[in-house]
């Protein structure tokens, strides 16, 4: 009976933690045990480590910290934005930027033509350079920590990201969704592009959760599109795997800013 017991107690630890890990990585649940908890039991284990108080299995210290984060003087203009910060900067400093090239439409309205004269010319915006310490693969995940201690905060083995994790590397953002630009003037002359009061899904299938986002515009940082309008990084309000802030079934998440279905602007 006793041997009866502890197997059915086993079989319900197991399935009970199964569950747990399952519902972190669904939309919403919280940051434990998605991609970007790099503690031993999160999704992202192979990028940390646990030389900074391994008994503590911590997951925020990759990139926040209470005490002793990085000074202003300790990283380039990009990062202006350090919420705490405790992740060593991309050593990137210049991007090349997405453009649609100079083969261009010859209507005024279309999007290539908005680019051409905003996207050109953007940048990674300072949340966005948060992102890319880690995404660019140009510094270790596992590379957090500030002052002279900096050594015995992070792994004796650099781990960095790779495949298609992997955003900007060497500084090329060419083939990736363009950053940096002022939404509601590429709005303003593209007429496929919903203007920034457009409402996002809420709730239901694969929309945004109560007290997340409410319009485009709820997702830009400083009037840009950043990282950050698509992803939901902490996995708090989003609705979407993948830390994306809407499901992209049939595209939905796409379908929030470009006037692609017959819907107006």
């Amino acid at each position: 009976m006793k041997k009866v017991l502890l197997v059915c107690l086993a079989v319900g630890l197991v399935l009970s933690f199964g569950s747990i890990a399952m519902a972190a990585l669904n939309p919403g649940t919280g940051i434990i045990a998605t991609y970007h908890d790099l503690s031993s039991s999160g999704a992202g284990a192979a990028l940390g480590d646990t030389a900074d108080h391994a008994a503590l299995n911590r997951i925020c210290v990759y990139c926040h910290a209470p005490h002793n984060t990085l000074k202003p003087d300790t990283v380039t203009g990009l990062n202006s934005y350090r919420p705490l910060w405790n992740h060593n900067p991309s050593l990137n400093t210049t991007f090349t930027m997405y453009t649609n090239g100079p083969d261009m439409p010859n209507q005024p309205q279309h999007q290539s033509q908005a680019m051409l004269l905003l996207g050109a010319g953007s940048t990674p915006g300072s949340v966005s350079m948060l992102c890319l310490s880690c995404h660019d693969g140009s510094t270790a995940t596992n590379s957090y920590g500030y002052t002279a201690n900096l050594g015995a905060s992070k792994g004796a083995a650099d781990k960095s990201i790779t495949a298609r994790a992997t955003i900007g590397a060497n500084g090329d953002l060419s083939n990736h969704h363009p950053i940096g630009f002022n939404y509601d003037q590429v709005a303003g002359i593209d007429d496929e592009i919903h203007v920034s009061t457009h409402a996002v899904a809420q709730g239901g299938a694969g929309g945004v959760q109560i007290g997340g986002p409410a319009t485009v515009a709820d997702l830009l940082w400083n009037g840009n599109v950043e990282c950050v309008s698509c992803h939901d990084v902490h996995n708090t309000k989003n609705g979407g795997l993948k830390f994306l802030w809407v499901e992209d079934t049939q595209s939905a998440l796409c379908l929030t800013c470009h006037v692609k279905d017959g819907t107006v602007q």
